[in-house]
């Protein structure tokens, strides 16, 4: 150990010893938390101007929300050579002015954490914040914690760490060198910093191989609930899927999957991740890891497949970014709406999903578009997403997904299904490349010129246009009925709404508001916890086969027993017994779709291509 760690501490003095004046240096000791912040040192790379500007960034990359990072920025201090006065000028939340330039020595301040803050004015989605719990997890999203000198993004940074005793640093970051109590990070340009978080805790990793790909999967686990071998079990299948659906082999060298698991609410209210090249950084609740699984899955498939776009393909507003006056792209339905259908088509174009799963998450997504503002052109509301369209983002992830859906289904059905969307980013992926941007407005040239004019009239008419996604037309080409809108007499569970206890592993009546004629009979109650449905134990692990085996067997005048747990006014459970015989309810339903047992061979060639079943 001793030799060991001798070996290290020359590795680093010799890098340290060896950079050049133009890299940024800095450092940061994990192990002195003061009031749930930490203390933050810069040595700058020289300057030949008097004058220069410090900077926050005001927003990053994949978070499509301006949060001013400047904000948890305080005690901010410069200090000169041989006792220079440095003049310091706050210019806004995120920017310095410093002067004279060439005469600073180091730069400190403090940083405190978005996931534990008193300042509320905006509170940042978690995946892009950044977390300071002593002792026990760092989530160091390093624009959070890093700031850079307008003009000079370019340059080299290196990071030096003090860490906490058995602490380790999780990141996608290849140039790191790690010693018993510091590690150094070095990484080329402000962009590349940004586009690698860092979590430093106690090791829970697992590393595994997908082809030439290796896959790194990190776990803080804040009650030990979830580990590492677990995600990696989760996500084995589904990353061999997506190298399947990706045309064989992934197209990274290494991936870091950075996991969160709180057992306290976030501020911001939500749970997720956020996306980057060569990594992604997930906060999600504590919770059952069975009851995760599938939401791991899809979210992780999701950010697993960014490495695509924005990484292989993007516009100049994505691969020159603009930290602190950002200009949006008006291709968001490329990049997290394709995204977001890529992440669902390829779980069952590979199997890992059933089509009917797939396509009630589809149908979903078409009822949630309802509740946004659809005469907006989808490449209008992308340009001015921070500002005027904010409240309609989200649509990015529902009519988005959906855009990517017809766009793949009519390139399915003029191709006679050789050619899809998978196909399609493989070669705009040729075309582009990491390092080659495009320019907004020739995209749509550049799709055309390798499929058809269709696909183009499609774009510029419900895409750049206003036009509603044109879903019967679409749908019929794979041999598929859509209706809109669609009455007739079902079989059904009684119109209730129903969520899953943890603590008792039973389903439980959430919301009786949409009750229909057959729920009344039965007279469900809002807090009824179901024990048996027709003398069937009822639980989330069997929810499917209970529920599925009535909705699809059962028949006008069959009897229903269910018993459920009911607390009495006093709060006291009882059980109950709910009888009624089986009757039809008259059921509208919106976004209907059903097999056309008509469908002529392109269809049903286009249909197989496109989910793998005929």
């Amino acid at each position: 150990m001793k030799q060991l760690i001798f070996t290290l501490s020359f590795i680093l003095l010799l890098i340290q010893s060896s950079l050049a004046d133009n890299d940024y240096h800095y450092f940061v000791d994990l192990t002195k938390v003061n009031n749930d912040k930490v203390t933050v040192k810069l040595v700058p790379p020289d300057f030949a101007e008097n004058e220069a500007v410090f900077m926050f960034p005001s927003m990053v990359p994949g978070t499509y929300e301006v949060y001013d990072f400047g904000r948890f920025i305080s005690n901010f201090k410069v200090l000169g050579k041989d006792g220079q006065t440095i003049a310091v000028e706050k210019i806004d939340v995120n920017s310095y002015k410093l002067s004279p330039a060439n005469q600073i020595k180091e730069i400190s301040y403090e940083v405190e954490d978005t996931w534990d803050t008193n300042i509320n004015e905006k509170f940042v989605f978690e995946p892009g914040g950044t977390n300071i719990e002593e002792g026990k997890n760092f989530g160091i999203n390093t624009h959070g914690f890093f700031g850079y000198f307008k003009n000079k993004i370019e340059s080299n940074f290196i990071l030096e760490f003090t860490k906490p005793h058995n602490f380790y640093p999780s990141t996608s970051i290849a140039n790191i060198v790690c010693g018993e109590s510091k590690d150094v990070v070095s990484i080329t340009n402000y962009h590349n910093l940004v586009d690698a978080p860092i979590m430093y805790c106690k090791p829970d990793t697992t590393l595994i191989k997908i082809g030439n790909s290796t896959i790194l999967f990190s776990v803080y686990s804040s009650n030990g609930l979830i580990t590492s071998k677990f995600i990696a079990r989760t996500l084995k299948e589904l990353l061999l899927s997506q190298a399947e659906y990706l045309g064989g082999t992934l197209p990274i060298e290494k991936y870091a999957f950075l996991f969160y698991f709180g057992d306290k609410p976030s501020l911001s209210g939500s749970s997720g991740a956020l996306e980057h090249s060569y990594s992604s950084f997930y906060f999600l609740p504590e919770a059952d890891s069975n009851l995760l699984a599938q939401e791991i899955r899809d979210v992780s498939a999701h950010e697993f497949f960014h490495i695509v776009t924005p990484l292989s393909i993007h516009s100049k507003e994505i691969g020159e970014f603009d930290f602190n006056n950002p200009k949006m792209s008006q291709h968001l339905w490329l990049y997290e709406g394709l995204t977001e259908y890529a992440a669902h088509h390829m779980q069952v174009k590979t199997g890992l999903i059933e089509f009917d799963s797939f396509f009630e998450i589809m149908i979903e997504k078409m009822k949630n578009a309802r509740s946004y503002n659809d005469t907006v052109p989808f490449t209008v509301m992308s340009k001015y997403v921070l500002d005027k369209y904010k409240p309609q983002y989200s649509n990015v992830y529902e009519k988005g997904a959906l855009i990517g859906m017809c766009l793949d289904v009519m390139l399915r059905y003029y191709s006679n299904g050789k050619y899809g969307t998978q196909e399609l980013m493989v070669d705009l992926s040729k075309k582009y490349g990491k390092d080659k941007s495009f320019n907004d407005e020739d995209l749509f040239n550049d799709i055309e010129k390798l499929t058809y004019k269709e696909v183009r009239y499609f774009l510029n008419n419900s895409v750049a246009g206003s036009k509603p996604l044109p879903f019967r037309e679409v749908f019929n080409m794979v041999g598929m009925n859509y209706f809109d809108k669609k009455t007739e007499e079902k079989i059904t569970l009684g119109g209730i709404a129903v969520g899953f206890n943890p603590k008792t592993n039973h389903l439980i009546v959430v919301n009786t508001d949409k009750l229909d004629a057959f729920g009344k009979k039965l007279k469900f109650k809002e807090g009824d916890e179901i024990l048996t449905f027709n003398n069937r134990k009822l639980g989330v692990d069997n929810i499917k086969d209970v529920l599925g085996d009535y909705l699809d067997k059962a028949k006008a005048g069959d009897k229903l027993v269910i018993e459920v747990i009911r607390k009495d006014k006093k709060g006291n459970e009882k059980t109950k017994v709910l009888k009624a015989k089986v009757k039809p309810v008259t059921v509208t339903e919106t976004d209907v779709l059903e097999v056309n047992e008509k469908a002529t061979e392109q269809q049903i060639a286009a249909r197989k291509e496109w989910l793998g079943i005929n």
